[in-house]
């Protein structure tokens, strides 16, 4: 199956998409083109394309009897191969192995980035596609800046931390519209305190709530790949939807892409789950002035559910550190970047300790001033 690789028109090397321009720069001959010209350039490319000749299933050119090569034994090698396909470069005719979900990827001879155009056709062709706004040294100082947040990191981990792979991913994502019609029953109190000079009294009044609304989603992301981890996927929003583009293919240029894996009706229970806990909660919130609120009883009905499918940006980063790796992902669009770090055990008994000794220190001297 054939890929399409977008050259530079004036020189014929390869282009890759500048986050900052939103263009495509030739790095040899530094020409830039916008999308549209892309879009057009690959259009006239396409339309003078002449197709391979079909050869025939059953015999070779000197009309000798295809010799079968598959192997006899099952197994687990044969699952995954069956889940491998195999593309050829459209640059130097290279035969580029990749799994069956890839979109986008590069050469791995001539390093040419590859998009893959029937992975993005027909049922998986993305409505919209939200471009990389940031490069990848912007997720290398995003590490930083998070690793400066964390003071029980270990005092080592800067340093001697290796980062091993840093990869765009356009990531397929589902987003979702719809609306709900949300209500709860809660118990409520309030407290009164006073006292005279022989009597402390307490005063607990109970009341029955009832709160209900109809409320709106729209734009409700979710991932719609088995790889990605969905707690990471989650944590990088929000995205800012109102920079969503058409779709075209030219914006996978120089990143990598898949295609979804997990279809909008999969995923409705991730969801349903999410509207649910949102409707009550925002219900709940409407309950104020009061000493505690408990809620017994809680319904919500999800309606008028649509999805679209769509590209995001997402930086993937691995980071090695004695011995275990470690993962996070940046908001390719926004900058946000989630994932765990490591601990020290040493500086969390410190932590712990010195809470402890001001904990201490505090119930001595509330003891102090009550004798």
């Amino acid at each position: 199956m054939q890929t399409v690789t977008y050259d530079c028109p004036n020189c014929g090397a390869g282009l890759t998409f500048n986050s900052d321009t939103q263009k495509f720069d030739c790095k040899f001959c530094l020409s830039s083109f916008t999308v549209e010209q892309m879009d057009e350039i690959y259009k006239k490319k396409k339309e003078g394309e002449v197709p391979d000749p079909l050869a025939d299933e059953g015999e070779t050119e000197s009309g000798q009897p295809v010799v079968d090569e598959t192997p006899k034994s099952g197994g687990e090698e044969q699952d995954y191969a069956s889940q491998m396909r195999v593309w050829s470069c459209n640059s130097c005719g290279a035969q580029i192995l990749a799994d069956e979900n890839t979109a986008a990827t590069f050469c791995p001879y001539c390093q040419n980035p590859t998009v893959i155009p029937g992975q993005v056709q027909g049922k998986f062709a993305p409505k919209q596609i939200l471009p990389f706004r940031l490069k990848a040294d912007a997720a290398q100082d995003a590490l930083q800046r998070l690793c400066k947040k964390r003071p029980l990191l270990p005092g080592d981990f800067k340093k001697t931390h290796q980062i091993e792979k840093l990869t765009g991913i356009y990531t397929p994502f589902w987003l979702y519209d719809c609306a709900a019609d949300a209500s709860l029953q809660a118990r409520a109190e309030r407290v009164q305190h006073w006292s005279d000079s022989n009597y402390r009294y307490t005063k607990t009044d109970v009341y029955s709530i009832t709160r209900g609304g109809q409320l709106q989603f729209e734009d409700l992301p979710v991932d719609g790949s088995k790889k990605m981890d969905n707690a990471l996927m989650d944590g990088m929003e929000p995205f800012d939807f109102g920079q969503l583009k058409p779709f075209s293919m030219a914006y996978l240029s120089g990143y990598l892409a898949e295609r979804y894996d997990e279809d909008a009706q999969q995923l409705y229970p991730r969801v349903r789950d999410r509207v649910t806990s949102t409707s009550q909660q925002l219900l709940k919130d409407t309950i104020m002035g009061y000493a505690a609120v408990q809620v017994s009883s809680a319904n919500t009905q999800i309606k008028q559910i649509h999805a679209d499918y769509v590209m995001l940006p997402v930086w993937m980063l691995n980071t090695r550190y004695k011995g275990e790796t470690y993962t996070f992902a940046m908001n390719g669009q926004t900058g946000k970047m989630v994932g765990r770090l490591p601990l020290s055990k040493k500086r969390m008994l410190a932590w712990f300790a010195g809470v402890s000794a001001v904990v201490f220190g505090l119930i001595m001297l509330g003891g102090g001033l009550l004798l």
